[in-house]
């Protein structure tokens, strides 16, 4: 009895809590006094591999990206696939036709090997988000991982340059089903929700926006951190509110859960805790990285009407 009175009390306090931030973000989105702006372009950088990643990857991935395009139709689609297997079909062949606006990248792994070295891991995420931020042309450029979902409470309108925007998190459950506004409003599909933390730490690895001038002075994330993948998203976050920028919640975005996911546990795919907490706590901050950055001193070969593949 004494259990379940106390599980009880503990999940009203996580409610109200996570109510009284979104409050909060609210108010200060209310209270933003930054100069304003209409989005004149947009891009959304997606990264991946054909590896199938948590199951079911590519579904996900046409999934969220459906979705997101149908609220952004104008949005330019950036994908990278990293590293990708030689065995299986790249996603990019069946998002070429899909997404005949898109600009889809391949980078092979002789070159992943290059940055890599002796670490294991079989994507560079932030190397590859990096890439994207500067192949996208748009005046914003926003990195969506390829399992969220943008709520219909996102909107990319009136925003300012001097903020770094990111939203709320619902990890939801999802078999499949195709999205819609009344999937989304289902609360028998939510696992978990909570309010994005006042600085947006921990939410800025599934969605992230800001202007493109903000992601060229910081010059990406840092391209030295290629031994650990969780905790990379908020040391970049680090480096944006060292320039100045100001954090705003724009809404909500939803997670399609999967097993591989950090919410479900740490796995050797995150990195080791004691450097993800080094690289949290932003030891290196601030940093540069070289002119080059993001892969810009690389050659791309067009392979296919909109797929590129980095030259060895």
């Amino acid at each position: 009895m004494f259990q379940r009175i106390s599980a009880a009390l503990e999940w009203r306090f996580r409610v109200s809590k996570n109510r009284f931030n979104k409050g909060r973000w609210k108010l200060k989105k209310a209270l933003d006094s930054s100069p304003k702006e209409n989005i004149k372009s947009l891009s959304i950088v997606v990264v991946g591999r054909n590896d199938n990643y948590g199951g079911d990857f590519s579904l996900r991935l046409k999934t969220t990206i459906d979705w997101n395009l149908s609220r952004f139709p104008n949005a330019e689609l950036i994908y990278i696939e990293w590293n990708p297997l030689n065995d299986k079909p790249s996603d990019t062949i069946w998002m070429s036709e899909r997404y005949p606006k898109a600009k889809l990248y391949v980078i092979p792994s002789e070159i992943h090997q290059q940055f890599a070295g002796t670490v294991k891991f079989p994507i560079l995420e932030y190397f590859a988000k990096n890439m994207g931020i500067r192949k996208a042309s748009g005046d914003y450029i926003a990195l969506i991982n390829a399992d969220i979902l943008l709520g219909t409470d996102i909107q990319f309108n009136q925003l300012s340059k001097n903020n770094i925007y990111g939203s709320h998190f619902t990890n939801i459950r999802w078999k499949g089903e195709h999205i819609t506004e009344e999937f989304l409003k289902n609360e028998e599909i939510i696992l978990a929700s909570s309010a994005a933390p006042f600085n947006l730490e921990s939410v800025v690895g599934n969605f992230i926006l800001t202007h493109r001038d903000n992601w060229m002075k910081m010059t990406g994330y840092d391209e030295r951190l290629v031994d650990v993948r969780n905790g990379v998203d908020s040391n970049g976050l680090k480096m944006l509110l060292h320039l100045g920028l100001k954090p705003i919640a724009l809404g909500h975005h939803y997670h399609l859960d999967h097993p591989e996911s950090l919410i479900n546990g740490v796995n050797p795919t995150h990195g080791s805790n004691e450097r993800i907490q080094q690289i949290q706590d932003g030891f290196n901050i601030p940093y540069q990285n070289s002119k080059s950055w993001g892969m810009n001193n690389f050659v791309f070969e067009q392979i296919d009407q909109n797929i590129w593949k980095a030259k060895i």
